[in-house]
């Protein structure tokens, strides 16, 4: 049976994906010009979420293994 603070890891970590999800998501938006920037700040902002994401998804998933370990 798992204890507290594992079900509180697994929670974080999911909540920690569907933050990444929303990151890329953004990412995507602002890349093909849906939220208008500026066309010489539009690829450096995209890549900045981009790369926030892909962190975001690897926190994710220490978290998810920490949260499976018994």
């Amino acid at each position: 049976m798992p204890d507290a603070t594992q079900s509180k890891k697994f929670v974080l970590a999911v909540a920690m994906f569907i933050s990444a999800a929303v990151l890329f998501a953004l990412s995507m938006l602002l890349y093909t010009g849906v939220i208008p920037l500026p066309e010489e700040t539009r690829t450096l902002a995209a890549a900045v979420v981009g790369v926030a994401a892909v962190i975001d998804l690897g926190v994710a998933l220490v978290f998810f293994r920490a949260g499976q370990s018994s």
